[in-house]
């Protein structure tokens, strides 16, 4: 039985970003936002944003995660944390750690909150994949803050990184224990990227097509293959594995090596579970407020809350057409996509960090 209200619930504050990361869909070359900068109006107010966390609290949501774009570039980004904590809600944020120095004060004082930091390897990998010099040393100065601003708050702020396998980068993920411990954090997730050739796009528009709706964000994420050489990317992993020690690799995507090998070998290959809890127990909100089940394929939006409350939306005609189509079968592009995994263990990773 489908909950009458979601149990993961996702904020995506901002669509603005100060990266331009190779393998971000909204601001990499071809990235749905980049090539549409109207994605960048329109966005909600923070009075908007507190409106739907009072909805979530009076359905006794317990924690939810803020996401961008990049979070900190949202104006009221200290003020809406507050507000988020003072309801009694914990906070998951997903960042790229450049902004962190400016607020560890305010994240520490607040507490109650875990962030997960994108590293994409060493100093120079991390600053080539992320399109800006000194974005490493920048986030390694912001964890050091936050860090010192735990210390003297006595609030406790978990921390983590999450490496996204990519192209341009998987060459060195045996490195990233080192690096883990080298800015003082004491787990890691790695999660492979996504890729599409114009094949997968066309098939994953004429679904949406009969969905009644758009296809857009798959486009971020083209490629017509996945540019990894899986043996060197397995060597990568063992050394990965080996080096590890104390730190722990949280297992996002518990993927073993023959789905590693699939999932880099081509797009629509099945890799992982086919059914997806999303569409059960997940709802997105853009920028917006436009409501969705995946916050990295954001096309198919089933309302707004501008116009209508969390609950109506999730128990509408929308969102149960797109529910009884998608537990039919996969979409295109979900055979490569990793929100699926998201209904239930970022949640209950950030309760171990309370």
């Amino acid at each position: 039985m489908i909950p009458t209200f979601p149990q993961s619930i996702s904020l995506t504050i901002t669509n603005h970003c100060n990266l331009r990361c190779q393998m971000c869909g909204q601001w990499s070359q071809e990235g749905y936002v980049r090539g549409n900068p109207e994605r960048l109006k329109h966005e909600m107010t923070l009075a908007d944003w507190k409106r739907v966390v009072d909805e979530l609290v009076a359905h006794d949501v317990p924690d939810l995660l803020l996401r961008g774009g990049e979070p900190f570039m949202f104006p009221q980004i200290i003020e809406l944390l507050e507000y988020i904590h003072d309801r009694g809600v914990f906070i998951s944020i997903d960042t790229n750690g450049t902004m962190l120095a400016r607020h560890a004060g305010e994240i520490a004082r607040i507490g109650g909150m875990h962030l997960t930091i994108s590293v994409d390897g060493p100093e120079a990998i991390h600053d080539e994949v992320r399109r800006v010099t000194g974005t490493f040393q920048r986030l390694k100065d912001g964890i050091a803050r936050v860090a010192a601003a735990e210390e003297k708050t006595g609030n406790k702020i978990g921390r983590s990184i999450c490496f996204t396998i990519s192209r341009y980068n998987y060459r060195i993920l045996g490195a990233m224990p080192e690096v883990a411990r080298s800015l003082g954090i004491g787990s890691i997730a790695i999660v492979p990227y996504y890729y599409f050739p114009d094949s997968t796009g066309a098939r994953y528009e004429q679904e949406l097509h009969s969905l009644g709706c758009e296809a857009f964000s798959w486009a971020g994420f083209h490629h017509e293959d996945s540019g990894v050489d899986t043996e060197e990317f397995i060597r990568q992993l063992h050394q990965y594995r080996d080096s590890l020690g104390e730190v722990e690799s949280y297992p996002y995507m518990p993927l073993n090596e023959d789905e590693y090998r699939a999932w880099f070998a081509g797009p629509q290959i099945p890799v992982g579970p086919q059914y997806c809890l999303n569409v059960e127990r997940l709802i997105d909100i853009q920028p917006d407020g436009s409501a969705n089940f995946c916050v990295d394929f954001v096309d198919y939006s089933f309302g707004n809350v501008r116009e209508a409350s969390l609950e109506e939306l999730w128990n509408g005609e929308r969102a149960e057409r797109f529910r009884t189509y998608r537990r039919r079968q996969p979409l295109a592009v979900c055979y490569r996509c990793g929100a699926k995994y998201m209904s239930n263990p970022w949640a209950e990773y950030s309760l171990t960090t309370r």
